[in-house]
């Protein structure tokens, strides 16, 4: 099944790179509007999806996404040596642990 997941989340995963693809996929006519939503393939083979909105707005996040795309190649993530990591894990299950 695919999950819904906000925009903000989806542009989270596009930044930092984890987006293998995305596409624009109608959802239909509300009235004269037409609706639409994003649906990407996460780099873990996920597949995940907006909410159906605007197609206007869908098209803006479509390019965004895409620009996105573009720094992934500029973000080096092989010099990160395992000091960092093991700080990133850290701060992860520091947070993850206050929620219950």
């Amino acid at each position: 099944m695919v999950e819904k997941i906000p925009v903000l989340n989806l542009e989270g995963y596009a930044i930092n790179g984890f987006l293998d693809s995305f596409e624009i996929v109608d959802c239909g006519v509300k009235g004269k509007i037409r609706l639409s939503k994003i649906q990407a393939r996460l780099a873990n083979g996920e597949v995940v999806e907006t909410n159906c909105m605007e197609y206007p707005r869908v098209a803006r996040i479509f390019v965004l996404l895409e620009k996105y795309k573009k720094f992934k190649n500029a973000i080096v993530i092989d010099n990160l040596n395992e000091e960092m990591m093991k700080g990133i894990t850290y701060d992860l299950d520091l947070k993850t642990s206050r929620k219950g």
